[in-house]
């Protein structure tokens, strides 16, 4: 009988902890983390909408600049043919289609940027003129696009 009761105990409180532990899986699943990679997801998808995805079997970079990025226009060269594929003044961009695989990409100051592409995949590039009007080129996502055209967007 006192087998059956501390078995009968323990039961009871394998089905009280049930619903906490559900509970945990919610929280857990509702958190930040969770949120962030919903957003970037949802950013990504609506991103993909207008710029479009990329073409089977090939690969696009979106070479991007904030409107608040100071200085003249960053000219961005394919580092390994030197040749200019665009010059982006502060508030535009511009998608670049390729064939999958290893690519280098370059400004006037920074030497290559090396990516490896996978086919029909977006890569987002940052491009950027500091305050002392050097260049760069960052990696960059679907989510810092959306939020530098919707900044860029408000202030005009």
């Amino acid at each position: 009988m006192r087998k059956f009761l501390a078995s009968s105990a323990f039961a009871m409180l394998v089905a009280a902890s049930l619903p906490l532990a559900a509970q945990n899986v919610k929280i857990e699943r509702e958190g930040e983390a969770f949120k962030e990679a919903t957003a970037q997801a949802l950013s990504a998808a609506a991103v993909e909408d207008a710029i479009g995805k990329a073409p089977s079997g090939k690969s696009q970079i979106v070479f991007f600049r904030s409107a608040s990025s100071p200085g003249d226009a960053v000219s961005v060269r394919d580092a390994a043919g030197g040749e200019a594929l665009v010059a982006l003044d502060p508030g535009m961009y511009f998608v670049v289609t390729t064939a999958a695989g290893s690519h280098s990409y370059a400004t006037a100051d920074t030497g290559p940027f090396p990516m490896d592409l996978e086919p029909g995949r977006t890569y987002y590039v940052q491009t950027i003129r500091n305050k002392k009007g050097g260049t760069q080129l960052l990696r960059s996502s679907a989510d810092k696009f959306q939020r530098a055209a919707n900044a860029d967007t408000a202030k005009h």
